[in-house]
């Protein structure tokens, strides 16, 4: 028997150890976190957020933050959602916090968030995942099938997937979207491809002679060393802007301006934020059918998806857009109703409240306490935060 508690919990969603920029640029998966909570905390419900934090800060857009430090002092956040009452217990990533609350009465359910291409990167084994977690929500139905053949358990898993902030990311007029100017958005690592596109791009240059290529982010976003020597490439090919790593509201500058966006990932990129935030600009996507990539695009409508892997298969795609720009500005219409409708953060959290909210006989039995927080209790905005 399930049942619907009549109060909401607190919400407490453990990060990663990976740190966490809690105003600034980040990763997909640190921004899809940043993002739960923040629309969580919308809807009303107490939320707080513990991570390894890039920079000190206690509470944001009604989002409590407690900081793990350097330690990833997890016990720390537990410590204090016990002292505020009842509460689910998101991990976003690790599972080690799960772990963690397994003799700690007042969390009434444990869910791990993955954005990971493997169970293994929970930190845990399948079969350990099995016992200790009441539901996984996957970020697409491609991450949910590998972690099933992996061994995770399947009738525990619920594919949700990430959503746009549109307050952020929004549409242009398809006019002013350059038809000859590709952006990438993302970490500079030899996984998201982006030789691929350097080489297509240089490829096209020879029958485009204004094609630009516009390139946000870094590898320091995967804490990892360059692998592309970024000032030499600047100056050899003429069209080529490399950013760096930059806040959100550029990053959707850059959409807005640009005829396409290339997510070129050559690893199980499970469902990226790039692809969806670009089409909310109204820019339409090209990426590998690699991982939970093509969920999020409406082959040949909202964008292409490209089968083969390879440098060659990418230009051919390129160039079929480059060289029709009606069916360009008619992609990008398509892209931002499209994206209008589905990629919603609203959508993501009322699916995620209606797992954290519906508990059954065996969780009331294994927490004997009352599901109403006492007023002192709640987390006010004023109180100071353990940092």
């Amino acid at each position: 028997m399930h049942t619907h508690l009549n109060t909401p919990p607190l919400y407490l969603i453990v990060h990663s150890d990976h740190l966490l920029d809690p105003l600034g640029p980040n990763s997909g998966a640190e921004m899809a976190t940043l993002n739960h909570a923040r629309y969580l905390a919308a809807t009303g419900r107490k939320v707080c957020l513990a991570a390894r934090l890039k920079q000190s800060i206690t509470f944001d857009r009604g989002v409590h933050f407690i900081d793990l430090g350097a330690s990833y002092d997890i016990e720390r956040a537990l410590d204090w959602a016990d002292a505020q009452g009842p509460y689910v217990l998101l991990a976003a990533g690790k599972a080690f916090s799960i772990v963690l609350s397994r003799r700690r009465e007042r969390c009434i359910k444990r869910l791990l968030i993955t954005h990971d291409r493997c169970a293994g990167d929970s930190g845990l084994k399948p079969e350990v995942l099995e016992t200790i977690c009441d539901g996984i929500i996957c970020v697409s139905h491609a991450q949910r099938d590998k972690l099933a053949n992996e061994g995770a358990p399947e009738h525990k898993m619920t594919v949700v997937h990430n959503g746009v902030d549109f307050s952020i990311f929004s549409p242009s007029h398809p006019q002013q979207h350059h038809p000859r100017r590709l952006v990438f958005s993302g970490a500079l690592v030899p996984d998201k491809g982006l030789h691929l596109l350097l080489g297509a791009f240089m490829d096209l240059k020879a029958k485009y002679h204004d094609l630009e290529l516009e390139v946000f982010g870094s590898s320091s976003l995967w804490s990892r060393k360059d692998y592309l020597d970024i000032e030499s490439l600047s100056k050899q090919i003429p069209g080529l802007t490399f950013h760096g790593k930059t806040g959100q509201t550029e990053i959707a500058t850059g959409f807005r301006r640009a005829g396409i966006c290339v997510v070129p990932s050559i690893w199980f990129d499970p469902y990226p934020l790039t692809s969806l935030e670009a089409q909310a600009c109204g820019t339409p996507v090209v990426a590998f059918r690699m991982g939970g990539l093509p969920e999020g695009i409406v082959n040949g409508t909202t964008g292409i998806v490209v089968d083969e892997i390879s440098q060659e298969a990418l230009t051919r795609a390129l160039d079929q857009l480059l060289a029709d720009p009606a069916r360009l500005q008619s992609m990008s219409m398509n892209a931002a109703t499209h994206a209008r409708n589905s990629f919603r953060w609203e959508i993501v959290v009322e699916k995620m409240i209606a797992l954290c909210e519906t508990v059954s006989i065996n969780d009331v039995i294994r927490v004997p306490i009352s599901l109403q927080p006492s007023e002192h209790s709640a987390p006010q905005k004023s109180e100071p935060q353990p940092n």
